[in-house]
C-alpha cells in the first residue's frame, strides 16, 4: 500500500538554494562569471573621461578643496584652517571632544580621529585636483582650468608641509585603479613639490592668458619659497600680484557642506573660541582687537582686523564663548590667496635684507587701506631690536591673515628660520582647561599610513 504523505511547504531558504542551483546550472558552474556584475552606482573612469565633463572635474576639485581647507557645516570640524589654528594660538577648544583638546594642548596621538579625518580630506582634495589636471591635459591642455587645478594641488601641498611633520608620503590612485604608495618626503621636499606645481600653474596660466590664475600661482609659489626660507625668491614671485587680488572659497547656505566651516564651529556650535594670549604667551587677539556686542554695537575700539564678541556660554558650559566677525555668517567667503599676503612676503624679504625703509613703507601702505589703522611710527620702529622687528612683522601677518590658515606655518617658521624655541612661540604655560602642554609643534602622520610599506613614521617632530 502506497504511503499517503503530505508535501512540506517550501521555505524561503529552500527557495533560495533552488534558485542558486538553477543559476549555477545556467552558468555552467562558472563562479567568476557570477561574480562579474556591473555597479551602476559607481562612475567608471572611461564613462566620465569626456571633454564635456571638464567642468565636473573642476567642480569636484574646487568642492573638495573647500571642505579640506575651510571646512563645512555638517558636524565636521576637520579643516586645515580650524585644526592648524587650534595647534597655534589662533583658537582655543571650547567644546568637549578629547581629540580636539589633544590638539589644543599640543599633545597629539597618531590615532587622533579628528586629525585622521582632516588628513583624509586634504588628500582627497589633492587627488581631486590632480585628476582635474590630467583631464584638462587630455582634453584642454594649456587652459585656465588646468592652471587652476595645478595651483590647487600646490596649495594643498603647502598646507601639508605647514601642518604635518617631516616624513610625509603622498600616495596615488591611477586612472586604471592601481594604487601607488608614496615615498616619505622631508618638509623641505614637500614645499619643493608645492613650488613645482605652482610653477607649472603659472606657465599654464601664462600660455592661456589667464591673469587671475597667474596671480594665484604666483602667490602660491611665493608662499612655498617663504616656507623654504628663500626670501628674495619669494618676494620676486609675489611682486607682480596687485594688492587687491583675492582668490576665495565661496560658501553658500544651500547645503551644510557649503557653509563656512569657521563660522559654523566658532559662532554657530561654539566648539572653538577666540583666545587672548593662549597658553599665557600666545598673541592677545582680543586685547588687540575690536570688541562689539552680538548685535554689532561697539564695546571697545581696537584693531579693526580682529572683531569679536562675547557669546554666552561655550559648548562645554564651562568657559565663556568668544566668537568672531571676520566670517559673520555661513555664506561669508574664505580668502585663500590674496595680494595682501603678497605684500607681506615682500615686507619680510625687505626685513631679511636689512631694507628698513621698504619694510616700513610696505606695512604702512597696507595699513592705509583700512579705516582705523594708524601707520607704524618710523621713530618707534627705528628703536626696535632686530628680534622686536621680527615680532612686529609676524604680529602684522597674524592680524592681516587671521583665520585663513597661515598662523601655524608662521609659528613653525619662527623656530626654523629665526631661531626661536617652541615654548617662545607656541602656547606653553597655563592651559585654560587645566593640565600641562605637550611638546608638539606640528601634527603626526596618522596611523592610516602604517598600511604604506614605505612609511616608517615621522622623520622627526621638529618645526
Amino acid at each position: 500500500m502506497r504511503e499517503n504523505r503530505e508535501r512540506a511547504p517550501m521555505t524561503r531558504g529552500s527557495m533560495g538554494l533552488l534558485l542558486f542551483a538553477l543559476i549555477l546550472a545556467a552558468a555552467g558552474c562558472d563562479f567568476d562569471r557570477i561574480l562579474q556584475v556591473d555597479d551602476p552606482d559607481t562612475a567608471q573612469f572611461e564613462d566620465i573621461d569626456d571633454p564635456a565633463n571638464l567642468p565636473v572635474f573642476r567642480a569636484h576639485a574646487v568642492g573638495e578643496m573647500q571642505v579640506a581647507y575651510a571646512g563645512r557645516g555638517d558636524a565636521q570640524d576637520n579643516s586645515f584652517i580650524l585644526l592648524s589654528g587650534l595647534l597655534s594660538d589662533e583658537y582655543e577648544a571650547s567644546g568637549t571632544f578629547l581629540t580636539r583638546v589633544e590638539v589644543d594642548r599640543r599633545s597629539i596621538q597618531a590615532t587622533n580621529a579628528t586629525v585622521q579625518t582632516t588628513y583624509r580630506l586634504m588628500h582627497r582634495a589633492r587627488l581631486a585636483a590632480i585628476r582635474a589636471d590630467r583631464a584638462y591635459q587630455r582634453h584642454a591642455a594649456g587652459s585656465a582650468g588646468q592652471a587652476e587645478a595645478q595651483a590647487l594641488v600646490g596649495l594643498m601641498m603647502n598646507a601639508f608641509g605647514e601642518m604635518f611633520c617631516s616624513g610625509q608620503p603622498f600616495s596615488e590612485l591611477t586612472s586604471d585603479g592601481d594604487f601607488i604608495y608614496g615615498a616619505p618626503l622631508t618638509t623641505q621636499q614637500v614645499f619643493g613639490e608645492a613650488l613645482e606645481w605652482h610653477r607649472a600653474a603659472r606657465t599654464t596660466a601664462g600660455a592661456a592668458g589667464a591673469l587671475r590664475m597667474q596671480h594665484l600661482a604666483s602667490v602660491g609659489a611665493a608662499r612655498a619659497h617663504l616656507n623654504r626660507g628663500e626670501f628674495q625668491e619669494a618676494a620676486a614671485a609675489a611682486a607682480p600680484v596687485p594688492t587687491d587680488f583675492e582668490y576665495a572659497i565661496l560658501h553658500d547656505g544651500a547645503t551644510a557642506r557649503q557653509w563656512n566651516g569657521t563660522w559654523n564651529f566658532v559662532n554657530n556650535v561654539k566648539r572653538w573660541r577666540i583666545p587672548d594670549g593662549a597658553g599665557g604667551n600666545g598673541l592677545p587677539y582680543r586685547s588687540l582687537g575690536t570688541e562689539v556686542t552680538s548685535g554689532g554695537e561697539l564695546v571697545r575700539a581696537g584693531d579693526p582686523r580682529v572683531v569679536w564678541f562675547r557669546d554666552g556660554a561655550a559648548f562645554d558650559a564651562q568657559v565663556i564663548q568668544f566668537s568672531q566677525l571676520r566670517f559673520p555668517d555661513r555664506e561669508a567667503p574664505t580668502p585663500v590667496v590674496t595680494g595682501v599676503e603678497a605684500r607681506l612676503i615682500e615686507a619680510e624679504a625687505a626685513l631679511r635684507r636689512g631694507d628698513e625703509e621698504a619694510f616700513l613703507r610696505i606695512h604702512n601702505d597696507l595699513r592705509a587701506r583700512v579705516a582705523g589703522l594708524e601707520p607704524l611710527a618710523e621713530e618707534e620702529v627705528a628703536t626696535l631690536t632686530p628680534g622686536e622687528r621680527v615680532d612686529l612683522h609676524f604680529q602684522e601677518r597674524a592680524l592681516w591673515l587671521w583665520q585663513t590658515g597661515h598662523r601655524l606655518g608662521d609659528l613653525r617658521r619662527l623656530i626654523r628660520q629665526y631661531g626661536r624655541t617652541p615654548d617662545q612661540v607656541f602656547p606653553s604655560r597655563a592651559y585654560h582647561k587645566g593640565g600641562e602642554f605637550g611638546p608638539d609643534v606640528n601634527f603626526p602622520i596618522p596611523v592610516d599610513e602604517e598600511n604604506n610599506p614605505s612609511f616608517q613614521g615621522c622623520f622627526d617632530r621638529e618645526a
